[in-house]
């Protein structure tokens, strides 16, 4: 019990000291800056939504989504459409940590990064809501223009926004980071569970597609965080993230057959 204890308490400040020097320091600004850009525009503007997520990666695309349904500037399949097309990783994490230090090739980690974006806009046609459906969302919603906001207020808000999500963020890769080091999963497994300890443990290309557009289930709850008011469980979304993981995985197939 001694033993276990320690070791939970070892695994655990291990965990602290990811999120200290990995975690925030990538996502916290993100967060901040990217609330603050859609925070100091007072239209819709659902594309901007998208190239601040294919930047950022996971969970910023929910997370801003749920941000602009909040504020009334996007209807109910506006948030379901970006829901799905913005849930792509980081660009930093896939061609610098997966493409340079686990595959050794800068070329291999933009092509991955690619496919990961042009597999999720795929998946967001794949999904997209029937014409029925879209009509009755579209009769009983609306958008509105919010007013500008001055550029202090703008970076209040972006701050207590950011903070508020980083918390949520760092508690879910904290429990799953532990929980992953503790149970001694097997490599798939473990990345199923957590990306970044299945990106660690191969260097299958193919893999590491499907780690990284699939998330695992880290990355799952933590958009679920900020998912809630768009009718999408969690078994929805794991479908929504299973069929992206394997658009990519062709895409990437295509890509190493005939073009790498």
């Amino acid at each position: 019990m001694t033993t276990f204890f320690r070791t939970f308490l070892a695994v655990g400040q291990d965990g602290l000291r990811l999120i200290a020097t990995a975690v925030l320091p990538v996502l916290f600004p993100f967060f901040v800056i990217t609330s603050l850009i859609l925070n100091l525009t007072n239209a819709t503007h659902p594309w901007l939504v998208s190239v601040l997520a294919y930047c950022s990666g996971y969970p910023n695309g929910a997370r801003l989504t749920q941000d602009l349904y909040s504020q009334q500037r996007i209807s109910l399949p506006q948030a379901q459409q970006l829901i799905i097309t913005t849930s792509t990783p980081s660009p930093f994490f896939v061609i610098a940590t997966a493409g340079v230090v686990f595959l050794h090739e800068i070329k291999l980690g933009c092509a991955i990064f690619l496919c990961a974006i042009i597999g999720a806009i795929l998946n967001g046609y794949l999904w997209r809501p029937t014409k029925k459906l879209k009509q009755t969302y579209l009769t009983s919603t609306h958008t509105i223009n919010q007013p500008s906001q001055n550029i202090l207020t703008a970076f209040s808000n972006a701050l207590t926004s950011a903070t508020n999500a980083i918390v949520n963020v760092c508690g879910i890769v904290l429990f799953f980071y532990i929980a992953a080091r503790l149970c001694l999963l097997p490599p798939i497994i473990a990345g199923l569970l957590e990306m970044t300890t299945g990106v660690a443990t191969t260097t299958n290309p193919l893999l590491i597609q499907f780690f990284v557009t699939f998330g695992g289930l880290s990355v799952a709850m933590q958009q679920q965080i900020f998912m809630q008011k768009f009718q999408i469980n969690f078994y929805t979304d794991f479908a929504y993230k299973f069929t992206h993981a394997v658009l990519a995985c062709g895409l990437l197939s295509v890509y190493l057959l005939f073009l790498y």
